[in-house]
């Protein structure tokens, strides 16, 4: 019975997790698919659209370090409930915003909010998982919660065509709600067993952020993750309505082909990850097959067909999905009892690089409009995509990573 009782709580807390964990990835690139209804409502041009959107990216690199820190010192549950009950608040106000600065705010407020909850996840992991097991649990919450980038697309463009776009956002907050009460009311912060943090917060901070080995992986959030996110996040959309014509519904079909393939690609990098018990050969092989994305979009974005756009979407999504294992690193890397900590201080360079890189490719797409060939703008966006990744992969190559135990 007591056994029973403590597969359905593990159960609970990892179906808890994943739940908040998914609303974090549907915020984050939901906006591509009403990316056209926002710039028709508001009128901004794609500067300001870049910029609107990156809020989420900056507001969520902010919270990492609150979120690690409080992850370590009060444990999981009373941290997911401050954080969410933050996001319940900015979906509301993105959902009812009557100009684009509130709709900002809103989106800032999600994005701070939604920034605890895959700091939360990794950390009750490791804390209650054998490190044999880490990426491979990593991999299936990871997978299971970026459902929602799929969710995001295709049924998100559906949904908001049919009630709005706010009303869909509002249908959203609902659930949302739902599974931050599950966090407070269902999550024993005693079965954590975090361990109680003597030293001060500056010598963890010093800890961290003098890792060499962990500061050699930061082009990889910041490069291939930023434009990855960009990408899928904002631009994709926008990308297949101005170079192919497409409506918003049937971009938001072949946009889902992305997440489509990181799901099934980060339980396999998992896996292999723990099998192997080495993150580091993953990594890089994620990292070179992102690279030979955005090599082929600069050369024959332009020309593809049909079910070549729908391969080429999917191979980014898994491409992206072996490269995110990089996540499970930080815990190699630093002592167990800021794990938290640490997982957060890495993650930040994950959405500062998507904040920056939103706004960059709006920017390039203002100031190359004077061309009159909006193929033209996008292609000298993907080649500079195709160089930052390559200045990942080589500082990648030159992590000495520890063997896992």
């Amino acid at each position: 019975m007591g056994f029973d009782s403590r597969v359905n709580r593990g159960l609970i807390v990892f179906v808890c997790l994943t739940g908040l964990y998914f609303f974090s990835i549907f915020h984050r690139v939901g906006i591509a698919a009403i990316a056209s209804d926002l710039q028709s409502d508001f009128g901004t041009n794609a500067s300001i659209l870049g910029l609107m959107s990156g809020m989420y990216f900056y507001a969520y690199a902010i919270a990492q370090i609150p979120a690690g820190l409080m992850a370590d010192k009060f444990g999981v549950r009373k941290t997911l409930t401050v954080f969410g009950l933050v996001a319940v608040l900015g979906n509301l106000l993105f959902s009812i915003s009557p100009t684009i600065e509130v709709l900002s705010l809103g989106r800032a407020l999600i994005g701070f909010g939604v920034g605890g909850f895959f700091v939360c996840a990794l950390k009750t992991l490791a804390m209650n998982y054998a490190r044999k097991r880490y990426a491979t649990l990593t991999g299936v919450l990871t997978s299971l919660g970026n459902v929602a980038a799929i969710v995001a697309s295709s049924p998100l463009a559906l949904l908001s065509l049919a009630l709005g776009w706010r009303e869909a956002f509002l249908v959203v907050l609902f659930f949302m709600m739902s599974f931050v009460g599950v966090a407070w009311f269902l999550m024993e912060d005693k079965q954590e067993k975090f361990v109680a943090r003597k030293r001060s917060v500056f010598a963890d901070l010093k800890t961290v952020f003098n890792n060499r080995e962990l500061l050699k992986l930061v082009p990889v959030p910041f490069f291939v993750y930023g434009f990855f996110v960009s990408f899928q996040g904002l631009w994709v959309g926008p990308f297949l309505m101005d170079v192919y014509g497409m409506s918003k519904s049937l971009a938001s079909f072949f946009f889902l082909f992305i997440g489509v393939g990181f799901v099934v690609a980060f339980p396999i990098a998992g896996v292999v990850s723990d099998r192997i018990r080495r993150r580091k050969p993953v990594v890089v092989v994620g990292v070179l097959l992102s690279f030979v994305f955005w090599l082929v979009m600069t050369f024959f974005g332009g020309s593809l067909v049909d079910y070549q756009i729908v391969a080429l979407f999917f191979f980014m999504g898994f491409s992206f999905g072996i490269a995110n294992i990089f996540l499970t690193i930080p815990v190699n890397l630093c002592p167990i009892e800021i794990s938290g900590l640490a997982i957060g201080g890495l993650n930040i360079f994950n959405f500062v690089g998507g904040g920056f890189f939103q706004y960059f490719v709006g920017f390039m797409l203002d100031s190359t409009r004077q061309f009159n060939n909006v193929l033209f703008s996008y292609q000298i966006i993907f080649g500079i995509a195709t160089f930052c990744v390559l200045v990942a992969f080589i500082s990648a190559m030159r992590l000495d990573e520890r063997v896992c135990g």
